[in-house]
């Protein structure tokens, strides 16, 4: 596709009238295309990531792409040829923000067909590991009400070997487990409740 299809086609993707998730899958396809036919190769990890796979939990208006090969320049050439414009570390376009936290995918990924084009997505078992991860480490109490959203949402889903071995390795699979009981339990699932499971928990 040339750049002039390309932004007409995140154009359309964007601004048309389709679900939210329908709309943000096919602004990441258009956009790792771009990225592609540049020599870079771009993952959906983040928020992004969770919505593809959990359409009905989550929502976000935030593309968080891992860029393999990539230079600054590379990737401002690429995003300002599609109609965004560089704002601190984000790359805007209406109410879209396009970020770039890394340049290496170490964890495994899985391609989908989006029309003509393929997105490459973080397994989803490795963007829960994120969210258990970071509710464990670093007291982010939003990412334990995400982690038990995707939990509910995805159950025999999830690889829970994999998922596992992961956590085990990060230090979080007790974690884990916290955020099943907690599901199971019938607590009300808010940051608050999750900060005062973890501080009974890890203190």
């Amino acid at each position: 596709m040339t750049t002039d299809e390309l932004r007409r086609a995140l154009e359309q993707a964007w601004d048309s009238d389709r679900e939210h998730v329908e709309r943000l899958t096919l602004a990441a396809a258009v956009l790792q295309t771009a990225l592609r036919e540049a020599g870079m190769e771009a993952t959906l990890v983040g928020g992004g990531a969770i919505e593809f796979y959990i359409p009905d939990a989550y929502t976000t208006s935030d593309i968080d792409l891992v860029v393999e090969r990539q230079t600054r320049e590379a990737l401002d050439d690429v995003f300002t040829s599609l109609g965004l414009t560089r704002r601190g570390r984000h790359w805007v376009r209406g109410e879209l923000f396009v970020e770039v936290p890394g340049n290496y995918m170490a964890e495994p990924t899985e391609e989908f067909t989006i029309g003509p084009m393929t997105l490459r997505v973080v397994r989803k078992e490795y963007v829960l590991a994120d969210r258990v991860i970071g509710f464990r480490h670093w007291k982010y109490w939003a990412y334990g009400v995400e982690a038990i959203e995707m939990i509910r949402a995805l159950g025999s889903q999830i690889d829970e070997a994999a998922l596992r071995a992961y956590l085990r390795k990060e230090g979080s699979e007790h974690a884990y487990d916290l955020l099943r009981e907690i599901m199971a339990s019938g607590e009300p699932l808010t940051e608050q409740t999750l900060e005062a499971r973890w501080h009974r928990e890890y203190r």
